[in-house]
């Protein structure tokens, strides 16, 4: 249990570091890239010394800690998939960290396949303190930078859960400088999700994009009345262009997407402009690369490659995300020289279609179906209203014939006992044509509903 002292501690060094939040995006690209470079010799030193993959890769190359100077020379590390970290965690998981302090976060498996990463207790006071450079874009759509209202609609157990979770144990937030919260799970009814909006009445609703969208769609088509708040943030997946469009122009409510994965919990932001998004240098270094496996200029399209440069307990470098970006072609308007990222062609995966025309998010049926035993990998496909096909990897010596009764219960769990379930085993899950596996595929109209 954390003492007082702890949660001291941790509130003082997150001041520490936020101090400068509001003007270091704005820094020269000479001192950003003087901040990346440092942390990514650090990094890579922390690497070699603690984490078994890297010190092994390295050896085999030749190379020591000090031939990494620049982000561009973590690209000549091979590239890790979210498969590897899944298959062995403790390959990337310093033994530092192995068993002290930090959190592990169970990641959403928006890919079909669930991963564990721990974050030393740092890394997520320093993402905490960096979220500031967000909240100074939120005040202008807020009015004030702390104790508004604020709605997360996002799922139980997932990594803002987790990460608030941890906040809360392990330090102290004056009430005067904490915000007035209320969480609502995105599993339920679109007339409980409104019944919950109007009741609470939020300055701020943070939601996946694929739920909030269609929710005022939904509220707008019927006519049924739905409060406003100042602003809306979404983020973990993609929103339609449709629906951001209804919602800014026709109902007047800016609209902000966040970029972040477990596998970094600052990756990158959208500022008052909502033109793109602004890399977060000081933590992360990126690329993209093309389907030849070559970096893609300015203004380019291709999967993009990450580098976590501040969690030193789960390892992380040249990881392939799983997204598809347009990189920016040059600094925002808005005077922030960060690098930006144009567009963010994230996993969408289809929202399912119930009985009556209600929806269910992807991730309500994948985290259930991922309390599994010897689940690696799943595909969810909605070939009709009550007919479903399961597809899953199996990890290697797994018992087929009871995993497959586990998915079996699972689904029926949620779905109801009518339902009709064809479940497969298969060594992999195809990837779609620009690279990426949908882990829930609906054939029932689920991006109109």
């Amino acid at each position: 249990m954390p003492t007082w002292f702890t949660k001291v501690y941790w509130n003082a060094f997150t001041l520490w570091h936020a101090r400068d939040e509001a003007r270091l995006p704005y820094r020269s690209m000479e001192e950003l890239t003087a901040i990346q470079n440092r942390r990514v010799q650090a990094i890579v030193a922390h690497a070699y010394e603690t984490v078994s993959y890297y010190r092994e890769v390295m050896d085999n190359a030749g190379w020591r800690p000090e031939d990494f100077r620049t982000a561009a020379d973590l690209t000549r590390l091979p590239v890790i998939t979210s498969a590897q970290v899944a298959a062995a965690p403790e390959r990337f998981l310093s033994c530092r960290y192995a068993t002290r302090g930090g959190v592990q976060l169970q990641s959403s498996a928006t890919s079909g396949q669930a991963k564990q990463i721990r974050h030393d207790a740092a890394s997520v006071f320093l993402s905490m303190a960096y979220g500031h450079r967000e909240r100074v874009v939120l005040t202008q759509f807020t009015g004030r930078t702390f104790g508004y209202g604020e709605l997360i609609m996002f799922r139980p157990g997932g990594v803002q859960t987790q990460l608030r979770q941890f906040y809360e144990a392990h330090s102290w937030v004056p009430r005067s400088m904490d915000f007035k919260r209320s969480v609502f799970a995105p599993d339920g009814t679109f007339e409980s999700a409104v019944a919950h909006i109007n009741a609470f009445k939020p300055d701020l609703i943070r939601a996946y994009g694929s739920h909030v969208g269609p929710l005022f769609r939904w509220a707008r088509e019927r006519r049924v009345p739905l409060f406003r708040p100042k602003v809306i943030v979404y983020g973990g997946d993609s929103m339609p262009d449709a629906d951001r469009l209804l919602i800014e122009s026709q109902l007047g409510i800016p609209v902000l997407s966040s970029y972040s994965a477990a596998e970094a919990l600052r990756l990158a932001f959208q500022c008052e402009r909502r033109e793109g998004f602004h890399i977060c240098v000081d933590q992360v270094a990126v690329w993209a690369r093309d389907e030849g496996g070559k970096p893609v200029p300015p203004g380019g399209r291709g999967e993009i490659i990450l580098s976590n440069l501040i969690n030193r307990a789960t390892v992380l470098l040249n990881y392939k995300l799983g997204d598809v970006v347009t990189l920016g072609r040059a600094p925002c308007a808005c005077g922030r020289t960060f690098p930006t990222i144009e567009r963010v062609d994230g996993r969408c995966d289809d929202l399912v279609v119930l009985p009556g025309g209600q929806i269910l998010h992807s991730r309500t049926i994948l985290r259930n179906l991922f309390k599994t035993h010897g689940l690696v990998q799943i595909q969810v496909i909605q070939e009709e209203l009550r007919r479903f096909r399961l597809r899953a990897v199996c990890a290697a010596g797994s018992d087929w014939d009871t995993t497959r009764s586990q998915l079996t219960a699972a689904m029926r769990a949620i779905f109801g006992d009518d339902l009709a379930l064809d479940v497969g085993q298969v060594d992999a899950i195809a990837p779609e044509p620009g690279g990426k596996v949908r882990a829930v595929i609906s054939h029932c109209g689920s991006r109109e509903a």
